[in-house]
């Protein structure tokens, strides 16, 4: 088969996502497959109005930009004790139609509590003796399934369910920082009436046994200087501070823009998106990047990679497994893989899948040869089954590597700081695949984050592979400066999504925005203390 129908046939399979569908729904964001469209509309371009008038040009005057000072991050005591104590539900405050009762049986102490759902009420107080973190085990049981919110002090620290079974059931919120003295703990929006048992404090190691010891070396070998500084500066700082970052719509500094108006700060980070790049759009995007590079910010892209039309396996007929090959086709020149597709070794999906690295590669390649590193995080949300790439842990694998040895042996792009992003270790590629694990977290609309570090996410990535730096790629909810220090979370970047997620969206007030760019523990653009 002649070449222009092999490269026909890629074009059908990769050029059909020009049938772009907007918007896009990944977790708890929207996507847009066309460059015109972010993934929410609701932060705009700015737009700078000029006009001729008979006698002059009238420029419309800067916006004024606030300035704060840098907010101290809040001192934490922390005296490692060893506790293990039980309150039993029956001995609380019981209040409205809650009443205890002997009748459910496995309960412990004298008795447990009923009828808190419908108006009852229960709080149960203890005496706690030294500052640091717990874990609290909530015991109850329902005849149906149901949850409740457990609270501390007042402050929701999440939502706990029980299956129904009608057997007492534990479970477990760990990493809760308490401070010395009376704390009370409550139990809130009750979907059905529960069987409250008792409440188990135990202290927990596990906040102070964290590690910021990692690796410190790149997975690739062959790493140009503008990667390796990067790198070092990015662990220089894990530990101690957090790298501000904002997802950028693609084409577009609008967040960055509403970011600096409200804050007076720049983040660190300007995420951008290589999507439209896939499928030969030229959204103007990494012109944007190089741009910021040169004012001395640092760069990162997503890749979201639309194929036949969409980006999500329930939208796309493309099949990824179709592409899989056992060949070692990761350097292989376009002339041996039109002979390996002609003698039938390799997929019409497998040439589609070159191709489109190539793409996005080519664009990648104009910052690597402007010495611009690149923190690079293909195929997100690996494990959460949305995607095209999700489908299966074995082609996911492949097609990640295949990515990386393609990028790194055949277009020699030393310059990328490689991100996986999953939450699942099955998923995970490997350290030598890998410079930084990230997450996304996303919370519901109108629900605060039971934890702002997020330090039971940064556990568990620290669990996947000890040897990596872990950080925030994606959120609704920026971790709160204060519950950084608490919580020992000092991720090594985190970073806001666009439209409802970025500023004057649904899910962070203005304060929390000032408050996060303008604590001393996290890094804003002009703190930046390396130079690319």
């Amino acid at each position: 088969m002649n070449r222009f129908i092999i490269m026909l046939l890629c074009g059908l399979i990769l050029l059909s996502g020009c049938s772009y569908e907007t918007p896009l729904q990944t977790g708890a964001g929207e996507l847009s497959d066309a460059a015109s469209q972010s993934r929410s509309e609701s932060v705009g371009q700015t737009t700078v109005s000029e006009y001729q008038s008979t006698s002059e040009t009238t420029v419309l005057p800067e916006p004024q930009v606030p300035h704060y000072q840098e907010i101290a991050a809040v001192k934490v005591d922390y005296e490692q004790t060893e506790v293990r104590q039980f309150i039993e539900a029956e001995d609380g405050i019981i209040g409205g139609g809650a009443e205890k009762t002997d009748s459910r049986e496995g309960y412990s102490g004298s008795g447990c509590v009923f009828g808190i759902f419908g108006g009852g009420s229960v709080v149960l107080e203890a005496q706690i003796p030294a500052p640091q973190h717990y874990s609290i085990t909530v015991r109850a049981a329902s005849d149906t399934q149901a949850s409740a919110s457990f609270t501390v002090n007042g402050v929701s620290r999440g939502e706990f369910t029980v299956s129904g079974s009608g057997d007492f059931e534990a479970v477990r919120f760990d990493n809760i920082y308490l401070t010395k003295g009376t704390v009370q703990f409550g139990f809130t929006d009750f979907s059905a009436d529960i069987y409250l048992d008792c409440i188990l404090i135990e202290d927990s190691e596990d906040v102070l046994n964290l590690s910021y010891k990692t690796g410190g070396a790149l997975s690739n070998r062959y790493s140009d200087e503008s990667a390796k500084k990067l790198y070092g500066y990015l662990m220089s700082c894990y530990g101690s501070r957090v790298l501000s970052g904002q997802q950028c719509s693609q084409g577009s500094n609008s967040e960055l823009d509403a970011v600096y108006e409200l804050t007076g700060r720049y983040p660190a980070i300007r995420f951008g998106e290589l999507m439209d790049y896939t499928v030969g759009g030229d959204t103007g995007d990494i012109e944007l990047a190089l741009d910021w590079a040169k004012s001395g910010g640092i760069v990162g892209y997503v890749w979201n990679w639309p194929m036949a039309g969409s980006v999500y396996q329930s939208r796309t007929a493309f099949d990824l497994e179709k592409a899989v090959t056992s060949l070692d086709i990761a350097a292989m020149e376009d002339g041996a893989l039109a002979m390996r597709y002609d003698a039938g070794d390799i997929s019409a999906e497998t040439l589609a899948v070159i191709d489109g690295i190539d793409r996005v590669a080519r664009q990648l390649l104009r910052l690597h040869d402007a010495g611009v590193a690149v923190i690079f995080r293909p195929l997100p949300e690996a494990s959460s089954g949305q995607f095209w790439w999700s489908k299966s842990v074995e082609s996911y694998l492949w097609l990640y590597r295949l990515i990386y040895e393609r990028m790194t042996l055949y277009w020699d792009l030393g310059n990328l700081i490689w991100v996986w992003n999953g939450q699942n270790a099955e998923w995970y590629v490997g350290d030598s695949f890998a410079d930084i694990i990230s997450l996304d977290i996303y919370y519901p609309e109108s629900e605060a984050p039971a934890q702002p570090s997020g330090i039971n996410f940064m556990l568990a990535a620290a669990k996947i592979s000890a040897e990596k730096p872990a950080a925030i790629s994606e959120c609704s909810d920026l971790p709160n400066p204060d519950s950084i220090a608490v919580d020992r979370a000092y991720w090594s970047f985190c970073s806001a999504w666009t439209g409802d997620y970025a500023v004057g969206g649904k899910y962070m007030q203005d304060s929390e925005w000032v408050q996060f760019y303008n604590s001393e523990i996290v890094i804003a653009k002009d703190e930046i203390e390396y130079n690319g």
